[in-house]
């Protein structure tokens, strides 16, 4: 036991040598988080103390962020106490029980300065009780309205969650949400068919519509992505399930889509400025993945030994700002990019 712990500590302290000298090499880039549940005035002042230490520590510049703010949540001061680093998208979370936010009120917020709607659609045992009825697929009826009047007012779903985990067998056990595959598949044929239906509708996926945590997901979403221009897809949550999947093909993915990615980490609410330290790690992590071949511990998230991709600059600045620069209705003149 004594000499487990002994080893333990070693393979922590060597970690912490290594990655200790990861310093970033493209201080120049611009980074935006195009996912964060946060929209209180504590919150993003304590991002922007996130960012300084990035800076002090990593060198990394860490600019932006997208927040996630409920339909009548007053965003005003927590955007000006981010001195405008900030931009926010209206939430419709859980809608399995019926819309809580018409495409009317969606339109009128995009007016307003919000840029487009955050729309959670997991599976329905997380949002419904057991023998609850509710609406269980994305593809149902009751949204086309809705779906289709986004499309008429060019408001844009941003980071559309569909589904949940669907992983491999790791440790004897599957370790996600939706541990059925036909269940799974249906969710995610269901988004296809969204696709379908409103070509003009611009979405943005989350968590790469958890289609990045296995080798035959990653080719099927090679296919949505090829067959539907207007779909993109966010990184949020998926940096720490990389080790699943082959490196070599992850990271032809990425460079292949280089125009359909965006940076994202899927950072919630931080009350507690002891919170501060901590997520700013967790940020640099992610940010060796991309830009290094260095092995860290865990992503944004998670407590795997994750191989760095060491992706090319032109492919790093499109993946932390450029894509979302061409997207997001307001965010070149916020930021100045």
């Amino acid at each position: 036991m004594k000499k487990s712990i002994f080893l333990l500590a070693l393979n922590f302290i060597a970690f912490g040598a290594v990655f200790g000298q990861y310093r970033s090499q493209y201080p120049d880039i611009p980074i935006i988080d195009v996912h964060v549940h946060a929209s209180r005035v504590n919150d993003v002042s304590n991002y922007l103390k996130i960012s300084e230490v990035i800076k002090q520590k990593y060198g990394s510049n860490l600019a932006y962020w997208i927040g996630f703010a409920n339909l009548n949540e007053p965003v005003a001061e927590a955007k000006a106490a981010s001195k405008n680093r900030f931009l926010f998208a209206v939430s419709e979370m859980r809608p399995h029980k019926g819309l809580t936010l018409t495409a009317e009120e969606a339109i009128t917020k995009v007016r307003e300065g919000f840029v487009g709607v955050k729309f959670w659609f997991g599976q329905p045992a997380r949002a419904l009780a057991e023998g609850e009825r509710g609406i269980r697929i994305i593809d149902d009826i009751r949204f086309a309205d809705f779906f289709a009047g986004l499309e008429r007012g060019n408001v844009m779903l941003t980071s559309l969650h569909i589904a949940d985990r669907n992983e491999p067998f790791g440790d004897g056990k599957r370790l996600g949400y939706m541990t059925d595959p036909i269940e799974f598949w249906a969710h995610i044929k269901a988004f296809e068919n969204i696709l379908i239906k409103y070509p003009k509708l611009t979405v943005i996926a989350a968590h790469g519509s958890w289609l990045m945590m296995q080798d035959a997901q990653i080719d099927y979403l090679r296919y949505l992505l090829s067959t539907y221009p207007q779909l993109y897809i966010d990184l949020s949550a998926t940096f720490q399930y990389q080790h699943f999947v082959n490196y070599a093909n992850i990271r032809d993915f990425y460079i292949e889509y280089q125009d359909r990615i965006l940076y994202g980490t899927d950072g919630g609410r931080i009350a507690d400025e002891k919170e501060v330290n901590r997520i700013a790690d967790r940020y640099a992590n992610t940010f060796a993945i991309l830009e290094t071949d260095r092995t860290v511990t865990g992503g944004f998230f998670g407590d795997k030994p994750i191989k760095g991709l060491n992706l090319p600059k032109e492919v790093l600045e499109k993946i932390y700002y450029k894509n979302a620069l061409k997207l997001y209705p307001g965010l070149k003149a916020a930021t100045g990019l």
